[in-house]
C-alpha cells in the first residue's frame, strides 16, 4: 500500500467518524461527554479491567497507573476489575456487585486492558488496547479533572 492510499484511507475514516459524531449530535442532542466538559462532574470514576496473564495489562499497571496518584487526579475514584486469566475477565466472580451493570454493557469481545470513564453515573469514555490509554482515555480524564 502506498503512502497516498494510506493517507486517503485515514482521511476517509476520520471523515466518517466526524460525520457519525455530527449525526449523533444532530439526532439525539449533545453527547454526555460534551455536556460534562461544560461543567465539572460531581463524581468521576475510572474502572480498569485487566488480567494477570495479559502482558499489555501488566505494562499499563507498571508504567501508567502510577500517573493516577498525581495530585491532579485526587478526586478521581479508581476501581479495578482484574482476573487471574484473560479468559475469565468477564466472569461475575471478578466483578464487584456495584460494577456488574457495567459488565453487562460491554458485551462479548471487549478487549483488555479496558478503561471506562464514568462521570456522574454515565459512561463518557471507553477504550481498550494498549494504545487507547494515551490516545483516548487519559485525555478524557484530564479534561474532566480540570
Amino acid at each position: 500500500m502506498t503512502r497516498r492510499s494510506s493517507a486517503m484511507i485515514l482521511a476517509t475514516v476520520v471523515a466518517l467518524a466526524v460525520a457519525a459524531s455530527l449525526a449523533f449530535v444532530a439526532g439525539r442532542g449533545v453527547s454526555p461527554l460534551v455536556n460534562l466538559l461544560a461543567k465539572k462532574p460531581e463524581r468521576l470514576m475510572l474502572v480498569y479491567v485487566g488480567a494477570d496473564d495479559c502482558a499489555p495489562c501488566r505494562i499499563w499497571q507498571r508504567d501508567h497507573a502510577p500517573t493516577l496518584r498525581e495530585p491532579s487526579f485526587a478526586r478521581l475514584i479508581y476501581r479495578e476489575v482484574k482476573a487471574p486469566r484473560l479468559l475469565n475477565v468477564m466472569k461475575d466472580d471478578y466483578w464487584p456487585e456495584d460494577l456488574r451493570r457495567l459488565q453487562t454493557q460491554l458485551g462479548p469481545g471487549a478487549g483488555v486492558p479496558l478503561w471506562l470513564v464514568i462521570a456522574d453515573g454515565a459512561i463518557v469514555g471507553r477504550g481498550h488496547g494498549a494504545s487507547e490509554w494515551s490516545r483516548t482515555v487519559l485525555p478524557i480524564l484530564k479534561s474532566l479533572v480540570r
